[in-house]
């Protein structure tokens, strides 16, 4: 999540702090293999034989803030199942070269109305500034400002797909401190580096994957909380494959069934590709 890469679910449902306008340093690298500007990831939610939606995730840019490389990234989530839910949420994340979150802003459409939340991180003072409005014509009317205080380096829900990302294969339980709306909360992450094979509809062979679970201490959309295991591609690339996630009535399958990325393919089970 999720996968973490599935707690992007979590929200569903800022830009970066710093110097505005700052122009990406076209001459440097990537921060790694991992990381790809212009990588776009298509996946489908069900639930048993039901189709809830989908996610999309491209990573935008990267550019330098105050000395940092940030790194921008975008969720869509649409979901329609007839006579439960319409909802459409883009969801804008920037994170560090370490995998934390700088600030999100999440635009949720529904029947209700159109939606908007920012949270900017101020970490040298321990806080973060929520706003909260609503679309108003043409614009966007910021009805609710608040401060709250964090303890550390957060995640967002769209940052923590990168994270685990990050480390997934590592041997190593980790405490990760998420930040879901305006409450900072706990997400548990068990990285195992465990090596297993899974099938997927989008290849005709099975995928070299390495998997781990975790545990989600709130509740998301759909009713997603508590427990969750994921399978990401057993190479440098490390995308999120396959994902389970519990949620209040049963389990939700979130799949892999496109991807943009130059080179790059599910890795075939008995390789691993660099």
């Amino acid at each position: 999540m999720v996968a973490l890469w599935i707690q992007s679910l979590v929200l569903f449902a800022a830009i970066v702090s710093g110097a505005p306008g700052a122009a990406p340093p076209r001459q440097s690298p990537a921060r790694g293999p991992m990381l790809q500007v212009g990588e776009e990831l298509l996946y489908k939610v069900k639930y048993l034989f039901v189709n809830l939606g989908s996610i999309r995730i491209r990573v935008n840019d990267r550019r330098t803030v105050d000395g940092r490389m940030v790194y921008s990234a975008t969720a869509f989530i649409d979901s329609r199942v007839p006579l439960i839910a319409d909802l459409h949420v883009r969801f804008d994340s920037n994170f560090d070269e370490e995998i934390y979150s700088y600030g999100w802003t999440a635009v949720d459409s529904s029947s209700d109305g159109v939606f908007i939340r920012n949270i900017r991180f101020d970490y040298g003072s321990n806080l973060m500034a929520v706003d909260r409005g609503r679309r108003d014509g043409m614009t966007y009317v910021i009805e609710k400002a608040d401060t709250f205080a964090v303890t550390e380096r957060c995640q967002d829900g769209l940052s923590l797909f990168f994270y685990a990302r990050e480390h997934v294969r590592e041997r190593k339980e980790h405490t990760v401190p998420t930040v879901i709306d305006s409450e900072q909360v706990s997400t548990y992450i068990n990285f195992m580096n465990a090596p297993n094979e899974v099938d997927i509809a989008a290849v005709d062979y099975d995928v070299s994957v390495v998997e781990f679970d975790g545990r989600a201490d709130f509740v998301g959309i759909f009713g997603l909380t508590g427990g969750f295991e994921g399978s990401f591609s057993n190479d440098d690339a490390r995308v999120p494959i396959l994902a389970y996630m519990n949620v209040l009535v049963g389990s939700v399958k979130i799949e892999l069934v496109s991807w943009t990325r130059p080179g790059w393919a599910p890795p075939k089970a008995g390789e691993v590709l660099r």
